[in-house]
Parts: structure tokens; sequence; C-alpha cells
């Protein structure tokens, strides 16, 4: 649908834009800054600024003198984003069950959070040489073979403003520079999955395949996660086979509506 012109917007339609810009520009801005991206006259902005900073939707640095989001916005996206996740891993635990029955080996769900992925469900093997069960945890974007599989889904310059030029050491595995980090990203497109050799930890191999939304956008990956000493060429193939499938599978859940279009990193 067309938008109006924005001297035709009503208030909260003008609200909507502000929202929108500050959402786009992730720093701080002004009120003339924003009248210039939004195209608002500056008294409508000014207006509009105060009415969300009493209700905490924005908050002003007074020595900047500039707004960024408050923490009702926060707030929102937490409980929002909590329901998401949870309704994605209620639909995707019994395949990912499957998955781990059929190959016995560790399957993690994890889910792209912007600069970073949450390992919202891991369902353990029970091979008795196996990685040591994992809680659910916080993983940084540059190692883990899941956030290696989404990323590697989304655009050059989305990446180059999550990471930084370098990245901490993990292990003696561990990619520590953008470039390269990059260049990998590129040969897991090319292949459809991604690899973590011991990146992470020491003596952990994993491999991990995005999981799409109905936008078609990577938003969660399945990976397989297992001792070092079991990958194998030959059962490398077989696990990357059934990790695909896994991924169709819950992909095309997502794309009937089974959950809503809501992500936790778009």
């Amino acid at each position: 649908m067309k938008k109006p012109p924005k001297n035709k917007l009503n208030t909260i339609e003008k609200t909507l834009e502000i929202l929108i810009a500050f959402a786009e520009s992730n720093h701080e801005l002004g009120t003339v800054e924003l009248s210039e991206l939004t195209g608002i006259h500056k008294a409508t902005t000014s207006r509009i600024l105060s009415t969300l900073l009493d209700f905490g939707i924005v908050t002003k640095n007074f020595e900047t003198r500039k707004y960024y989001l408050g923490p009702l916005v926060y707030r929102l996206a937490t409980t929002r984003s909590s329901q998401w996740i949870s309704a994605l891993v209620a639909l995707s635990k019994p395949h990912i069950d499957e998955l781990r029955d059929r190959i016995d080996e560790n399957i993690s769900l994890e889910v792209w959070a912007e600069n970073k992925t949450i390992a919202c469900y891991v369902a353990e093997c029970k091979n008795p040489v196996r990685v040591a069960e994992m809680a659910v945890d916080i993983l940084p974007l540059h190692a883990p073979a899941g956030a290696k599989a989404i990323l590697s889904f989304i655009s050059v310059e989305h990446v180059k403003r999550l990471l930084p030029e370098r990245f901490p050491k993990l292990t003696e595995n561990t990619t520590t520079t953008r470039s390269e980090f990059l260049s990998r990203l590129k040969a897991f497109n090319k292949q459809g999955y991604s690899v973590d050799n011991e990146e992470l930890y020491n003596g952990v191999y994993a491999l991990g395949v995005p999981v799409f939304d109905q936008l078609s956008r990577p938003v969660s990956a399945v990976s397989a996660i297992l001792p070092a000493t079991r990958a194998v060429e030959e059962r490398e193939a077989e696990i990357v086979n059934e990790l695909k499938r896994t991924s169709r599978i819950i992909s095309g859940e997502l794309k009937k509506g089974r959950i809503s279009v809501f992500s936790v990193a778009h």
C-alpha cells in the first residue's frame, strides 16, 4: 500500500515513522536529525518526542540533548521475543528429537538475536561418547556452527554492522578477523551448511544448517554437536543431509504460519 505524503500522516503514523527511524539508525538522534530523516516538521517531531518520553518509550540524554529508545520498548521486545522463542522450541522439539535419535548425536536449536545466538534447546544423545550436557546459553556469532549458518545467509553489509574487525580467540582454531570470517561465510552459503571445527570449544566439532521463516529470512539454526574424534568425512556427509532434512521440515512449518512472523533478530 502506498504511503500518504508526510504532511498527510496522522499523529499515530508520524509517531511510527519516528520509532522506525530510531530502529534503523540504532543510535541517539536529536530532534533536527529525526525531522530530516522522517520529513516530519521539527515542531511536530518535538511534541511527539515529549509524549514518548513521558511514557518511557524514548529516553533523553541530557548531556547531548538527544534521544534513544527507552526501557518500555525493550520490555515489550523481551516479552515478545521470549514468546516467539518458546513457540519455536515447541514447534521444533519433536523434529529435533527425531533427528537426535536418527544420528545419535547432540542436536541444538540456536535462535539468532542480532549480535548473539541463543542455544534455546539441546537434545542430548545416548551415545556414551558424547559432548557433555550443555545448558541453555548465549553464544557469540563468530564461532558456533549455528551462528555461522545463519550469518552465511544474510547480507555482507549486515554482517559487517554486527561484527568488529577482530574477534576474541576462544581456541587455537577460532577465526579472529572479519575478512577471513566473511570468506568462510561465503563458502558456507555455497554448500548450505557451516562448520565449527573446535572453534568454540576444544574437542567439540559442530555442523549447522539455517532455518528460515515465512519471509525466507534465516532466524535460527539446527546444529549437530559431536566429539571432534568422530568428525570423519563420511559421517559429516550423513549428518549434513539429516540436518538439511530437519531444517526443511521446520522451515516449512514456519512458512505455513504456525507461529508469528516475528523474530528476535529482525
